[in-house]
C-alpha cells in the first residue's frame, strides 16, 4: 500500500513532487512558486555517517547538519562528500569575487569574443567552445578561467588591458598550485599569454616553466585511450599550446626548452569537427591546428640546426643533406594540406572568409619563412649564417640557389603582408609580427649585400621593409 495524502487522496511522494497521481484525478498545483519550490530534502548519498546509521533525514549542512545539532550527536561525512561541498563553498565564494572585478553580462561578451576572434588562432585553440560556453551560462564556470578569458579578450579585442582581472586570475592558480589541474592549466596559458601581449616577457617566461611541469605532472604527454574523445584531445591541445609558447622563448636553445619534443608522445590535435562536433568551410575532417604543429616543430629543427652550426669550427659534410630532409618535410606538409582543405599555400587571402582564416595565414606565411629560416644559412654575412669556414666549403650554386629561395620566399611574405593591410582583420596570430620583423631584416639585407647576387633596388627594399612593419 502507498501511503495516501487525505487532503488531496495521492500518495505522499507525488504530494511532495508535485507529481499527478493515479490514485487521483485530482490535479497537482501549477501556479509559479509551487513550480519553482524543490522537494524536501531526503536521505541520500549526501547525507552524514549518523544520520545513515539511525535512517533519519539530513540536511546536509557542513560541517556539521541541522539533525545531529538537534540529537548532540557527532556529525561525520564521508570524506568524498566533505571534500565536494567544501569545494563548492569556495567556488561560490570565488564567483561572488568575480563579480566585484566584471559583471556578468561583460563576462559573457568576453566570452563570446574569444571563441569568435582568439579560437581560431592556434595558440589559443585549447579550450572545449561547448563546454566553456555551458558553463559559463549556468555559472558553474572556473574562476580562474573565467577571468583569464575575460582579460586576454579585452586586451587583444577591445585593447583594453585589465591586470586586475589578470592578477586576480594568478593568485586562484597559485593557491591550488599542488593540486594541478587542466581548468587551472588552461587559465595558467592565457595568463602566460596576457603577460607576453602586455610584454612581460621574463613572468611569462618564468610561468611557462611552471605550466611545463604543471603538464607533465598530469601527464599530458602521454595519451589517454580510455578517457573520452573531447578529454583526450583537451589534453593534447593543451600539450601543444605549451610548445608554442615554449618555441618563443627556447629559440632552438635546449637549455630554454620546457617541453622537448622528445618526451611528447602524444598524437597531434584532431579536427574541431572531432572536437567540437561542428565545423565551418573549409577544415571539414582536416586538422589545420595539426597542420600548424608540425610547421613548428619544423622550425624548432631549423633553429636547432641554427644554433649548432654557429658552434662549428670545421666543415659539415652532411649540411647539404640535413637541409634536403628539411625541404622535404616542407614539402609533404605543403601537399597534405593544400589537397584536402582545398586551397592553395600562396594563397591564404582565398580563405579571408573563412573563420579558420587565422590558421590558413599561421600556415601559409610560417612555412615561406621556414625557407627563409633554412636557407639564410647560406648568405655570407647574414648574422644568422652558418660560420664562414662552413660556407667556404660549400659550392657556388648551393648559396646562389640559397639566394634564390630567400630572395622568392621573403617576397611571398611581403605581399602577403601587403594584402593583409588592404584587407585588415581584427585579432591575427602573434606569429605574424615575428614574420614581418625577420621579413624586413632579410629584404634591406637582400639589397644592400655585395655578397649577394640579385637585382632588388634599394627604393624597393625599404618599401618592402616599410610594408612589412606596418
Amino acid at each position: 500500500m502507498f501511503p495516501m495524502s487525505m487532503s488531496q487522496g495521492t500518495c505522499e511522494n507525488c504530494a511532495r513532487l508535485e507529481f499527478k497521481c493515479s490514485f487521483s484525478d485530482v490535479a497537482p498545483r501549477t501556479d509559479f512558486s509551487s513550480v519553482q519550490r524543490r522537494p524536501e530534502r531526503r536521505r541520500g548519498t549526501q547525507a552524514c555517517i549518523e544520520c545513515r546509521h539511525q535512517k533519519s533525514r539530513c540536511s546536509g549542512e557542513v560541517p556539521k547538519c541541522a539533525t545531529c545539532i538537534l540529537h548532540q550527536r557527532q556529525c561525520r561525512y564521508p570524506k568524498e562528500v566533505r571534500v565536494s561541498s567544501e569545494k563548492r563553498k569556495v567556488t561560490r565564494v570565488e564567483n561572488e569575487s568575480i563579480l566585484s572585478l566584471i559583471s556578468r553580462e561583460d563576462l559573457l561578451q568576453r566570452i563570446d569574443d574569444y571563441f569568435e576572434h582568439l579560437y581560431p588562432i592556434p595558440s589559443y585553440a585549447f579550450l572545449h567552445e561547448p563546454t566553456i560556453c555551458q558553463q559559463s551560462l549556468n555559472g558553474t564556470l572556473e574562476p580562474s578561467l573565467a577571468l583569464s578569458i575575460a582579460a586576454v579578450s579585452k586586451l587583444l579585442v577591445s585593447s583594453k588591458e585589465e591586470s586586475a582581472l589578470t592578477t586576480k586570475a594568478e593568485s586562484i592558480i597559485w593557491e591550488h598550485m599542488e593540486n594541478p589541474s587542466i581548468i587551472q592549466l588552461q587559465s595558467l596559458v592565457l595568463v602566460i599569454h596576457h603577460y607576453i601581449q602586455t610584454g612581460r616577457f621574463s613572468r611569462a617566461y618564468m610561468l611557462a616553466g611552471l605550466a611545463a611541469r604543471a603538464a607533465t605532472a598530469l601527464r599530458l604527454n602521454y595519451e589517454r585511450p580510455e578517457l573520452s574523445i573531447v578529454a583526450q584531445e583537451t589534453r593534447r591541445r593543451v600539450l601543444w599550446a605549451l610548445t608554442f609558447i615554449d618555441g618563443h622563448f627556447s629559440v632552438g636553445l635546449p637549455e630554454y626548452e620546457t617541453l622537448p619534443h622528445t618526451i611528447i608522445y602524444q598524437q597531434l590535435p584532431s579536427s574541431e569537427y572531432l572536437f567540437t562536433g561542428t565545423s565551418q568551410q573549409a577544415e571539414g575532417q582536416h586538422s589545420l591546428l595539426g597542420a600548424c604543429v608540425r610547421l613548428s616543430k619544423v622550425q624548432k629543427d631549423i633553429m636547432r640546426l641554427t644554433r649548432q652550426l654557429a658552434l662549428s669550427e670545421q666543415p659539415l659534410a652532411q649540411l647539404n643533406g640535413l637541409v634536403q630532409e628539411i625541404q622535404k618535410d616542407l614539402w609533404r606538409l605543403k601537399a597534405d594540406v593544400e589537397r584536402p582543405c582545398g586551397y592553395h599555400i600562396n594563397r591564404p587571402m582565398d580563405m579571408n572568409q573563412s573563420r579558420w582564416f587565422p590558421r590558413f595565414l599561421q600556415i601559409s606565411i610560417s612555412w615561406h619563412q621556414a625557407h627563409c629560416d633554412l636557407y639564410r644559412l647560406f648568405l655570407p654575412g647574414y648574422p644568422e649564417a652558418a660560420p664562414l669556414v662552413i660556407l667556404n666549403a660549400i659550392e657556388i650554386d648551393v648559396k646562389e640557389h640559397a639566394v634564390r629561395q630567400c630572395d622568392k620566399h621573403v617576397t611571398r611574405i611581403n605581399q602577403l603582408l601587403s594584402d593583409l593591410l588592404a584587407s585588415p582583420h581584427s585579432v591575427l596570430p602573434h606569429y605574424v609580427a615575428i614574420c614581418a620583423y625577420q621579413a624586413t631584416r632579410l629584404t634591406l639585407f637582400l639589397s644592400c649585400s655585395p655578397d649577394v647576387r640579385i637585382e632588388l633596388g634599394m627604393a624597393d627594399a625599404i618599401q618592402k621593409a616599410h610594408t612589412a612593419v606596418t
